[in-house]
């Protein structure tokens, strides 16, 4: 019995650019391939002399060329390295974040021949691509997220609570405030209205003494014949 297997998958394109200028041959690409946003990856230059056939590498070639990576309109200078592994080879690490086309520019000059130019490098891919199983059908994340929810709404819940129950207890400190007051007030009253009655039987019985005195003093003793 004989099994076929099949296998799908993404149809991406694994390629460095290359361009000459004058003796010079400049290649580009990514280290990592097919390049993945939000993977750490690094540009790779290979720089060549000589006629087709019979190059050689190029050592300290970027000395005199600024290199930039483009996403867009952003760009950023990367600073490249010799590469460990390969004479002419350089390396510049970047970690691209967005998903899309990227671009090398070269603007400088390599030995003395002039280079101004821009190389279109790999597309950057999404990590959906190589997903599996899809994210957005985790059931065991979704139920995670349930859990999160409801675990939110119940500790919402407990601080309503509590903030009522802390408001009554607010309300009913005031309404022992007020009614300590107002008791205040009335004994503070009933005080002022005892020193008036006081003071107002001091003044009768000092306007009576007075009067009673004068009626002494001004009645006449009786004569005895």
């Amino acid at each position: 019995m004989t099994f076929l297997t099949f296998m799908i998958v993404p149809q991406i394109s694994f390629a460095h650019i290359s361009k000459t200028f004058g003796n010079t041959t400049i290649e580009a690409g990514w280290l990592s391939e097919p390049p993945l946003a939000g993977d750490l990856n690094s540009i790779v230059l290979q720089v060549s002399r000589g006629a087709s056939g019979e190059q050689t590498p190029v050592a300290n070639a970027l000395a005199n060329l600024t290199l930039s990576v483009k996403s867009g309109t952003i760009t950023k200078v990367l600073d490249f390295q010799p590469s460990p592994t390969t004479d002419g080879g350089y390396e510049g690490m970047v970690l691209p974040t967005r998903v899309g086309p990227y671009s090398l520019v070269l603007q400088g000059d390599v030995k003395g021949q002039k280079v101004d130019s821009e190389f279109k490098i790999e597309d950057v891919e999404s990590k959906s691509i190589f997903s599996f199983p899809d994210s957005s059908i985790d059931t065991t994340n979704t139920n995670n997220i349930n859990q999160q929810v409801q675990d939110g709404i119940s500790k919402l819940s407990n601080d309503i609570q509590k903030s009522r129950d802390d408001l009554n207890k607010s309300q009913n400190e005031v309404l022992g405030i007020q009614q300590s007051v107002d008791r205040l007030q009335a004994d503070s009253g009933i005080t002022y209205l005892v020193l008036l009655t006081t003071l107002g039987i001091s003044i009768a019985g000092i306007v009576m003494a007075g009067y009673l005195y004068s009626l002494l003093r001004d009645r006449k003793p009786a004569r005895l014949d």
